[in-house]
């Protein structure tokens, strides 16, 4: 008989597993699309991480110096707080000035890898996630890993009528029947990789 494909897990929405900027094992953030109540957070080693811990400002300066009207640009990013005064000085006459800055809030997560996906908020490489013929075959999540598992490994894969599921969404390569047997070994190797 044929196996029918039918949902299971329905929790790969709530964590990301993550690659941890310290120690390189799995860690798990949570909260991904607020970094408000963003946390990341490894097992291993004991990193703990908030979103808010990751705010920075930039303050800025465009004014005309108003002593001899010589342009002045002042820049400064990475700071903790945002800025209320700074000083500024004209580079033409050499008079100093403090000026209210205007701010910015940005996010300073990690550096990114190029060609990986990452979660939006520390900016870490997703840990389950590889090369497959020049595509990138990634999970969120355990519970996403053993969905698209189900989901791989059905026969019949029926198309409901009512909202889009994941699986749904999932790309060509992932649902055609000739990399069924390449892609079942990558997701069983993950899910012995994660215990």
């Amino acid at each position: 008989m044929k196996k029918r494909y039918k949902q299971e897990y329905f929790n790969y929405h709530e964590n990301i597993l993550v690659v941890c900027p310290d120690c390189g094992e799995d860690a798990v953030v949570k909260n991904e699309n607020n970094y408000k109540q963003a946390t990341l957070e490894c097992r291993h080693c004991g990193l703990r991480k908030s979103g808010l811990d990751l705010v920075v400002y930039k303050a800025f300066v465009k004014l005309n110096c108003p002593i001899c009207a010589h342009s002045i640009h002042y820049e400064q990013g990475n700071l903790k707080e945002k800025p209320k005064n700074v000083n500024v000085k004209c580079d033409e006459c050499e008079s100093s000035f403090q000026i209210q800055a205007r701010s910015e809030k940005y996010l300073n997560s990690s550096v990114k890898e190029e060609g990986l996906i990452h979660d939006p908020i520390f900016g870490c490489p997703y840990y389950f996630q590889t090369d497959f013929k020049g595509k990138l075959f990634w999970a969120k999540n355990r519970e996403h890993l053993l969905e698209m598992e189900n989901y791989v490994s059905s026969d019949l894969r029926t198309r409901l009528p009512y909202r889009m599921r994941m699986v749904e969404r999932l790309p060509t390569f992932i649902k055609e029947a000739k990399n069924r047997e390449a892609l079942l070994k990558i997701l069983q190797k993950w899910k012995n990789l994660y215990k």
